[in-house]
């Protein structure tokens, strides 16, 4: 028996939201003691987690990648590292739910396996870095991408899911090779047109941007964009066949620590997939890791 806390994003994704009443139906079938607690707005899940009592032995997270980067941020600021996190990711991209190999879990016919996650808990330790001294859990960017976030028509999110963000996308590859940015790595200034950092594999679902990516690992992959708007197309062109790393203009560089900037003012940054403020920025691995419950193979 464990007790079990869940922290749900309500307006998440596509998913049938009566499946949570009945993963909750199963928890207690079973024995299990659980709490629910379902966020509101931005930040709700990373105040309540610092602000409100809780106790748990397992942390359940219904949502996007967004909801599970406030859980981490809550966990960092109260230093608990220890209670393991099952991702039931039910956003657009759900990146981290893939890294770990139980996307699509969030359903309620799959409540099965989900209990026998609870059961046998197989964990695997994710590095935390930062990002301004806040959580980033998979990664961060600059440019294109943040401005494609920056720009999403909520509304049309909600209908439509990822199409918003082809739209968005349209909209601003026009203006991506017009935008600039120094990154300063161990001493040494790049200037480019975008830039990602990432702390895995996958990039916006399953698509593989950093192939060499791990999310135990230190380093960090940061991925620029340079050329002109035919570039920045053949790279997006790129992405879904995992070698966008491959194209012109296109640099990756193991880094533990740097800093982004840019000469140009208001200019946002996207973290996990939601907007996060505006530049300057300095990201850093860290020795901090959480515990997530995954798929063993």
């Amino acid at each position: 028996m464990s007790q079990v806390l869940l922290i749900c994003n309500p307006i998440s994704g596509y998913s049938d939201k009566h499946w949570l009443d009945a993963l909750c139906q199963q928890l207690q079938a079973e024995g299990h003691e659980w709490q629910r607690y379902n966020t509101d707005s931005g930040g709700d899940a990373t105040r309540f987690l610092i602000e409100d009592e809780w106790q748990a032995d397992i942390i359940i997270v219904a949502g996007g990648d967004g909801t599970i980067n406030e859980v981490a941020a809550g966990l960092l600021s109260t230093q608990r590292f220890d209670t393991p996190i099952l991702a039931l990711s039910t956003g657009t991209a759900n990146v981290l739910a893939r890294e770990l190999g139980i996307n699509g879990l969030a359903k309620r016919h799959k409540i099965p396996q989900i209990m026998m996650l609870i059961e046998r808990c197989p964990i695997r330790e994710v590095r935390l870095p930062t990002i301004n001294q806040k959580a980033m859990l998979l990664m961060a960017g600059v440019g294109f991408d943040a401005w494609v976030v920056h720009k999403l028509d909520s509304n049309l999110k909600k209908r439509f899911g990822k199409l918003a963000y082809v739209v968005s996308m349209f909209k601003e590859l026009a203006h991506a090779s017009q935008r600039h940015y120094e990154l300063n790595i161990e001493g040494k200034t790049h200037r480019v047109n975008a830039a990602i950092v990432s702390n895995g594999r996958y990039y916006a679902g399953s698509y593989t941007l950093c192939p060499n990516g791990k999310l135990e690992d230190k380093l960090l992959t940061v991925t620029t964009i340079t050329g002109n708007t035919a570039q920045f197309i053949l790279a997006l062109l790129a992405l879904p066949f995992g070698l966008m790393h491959k194209c012109p203009g296109v640099e990756q560089h193991q880094v533990t620590e740097i800093d982004i900037k840019s000469p140009q003012e208001n200019e946002p940054i996207q973290l996990d997939g939601d907007d996060f403020g505006m530049l300057p920025c300095r990201i850093s691995s860290s020795d901090n890791c959480l515990k997530f419950i995954h798929k063993a193979h």
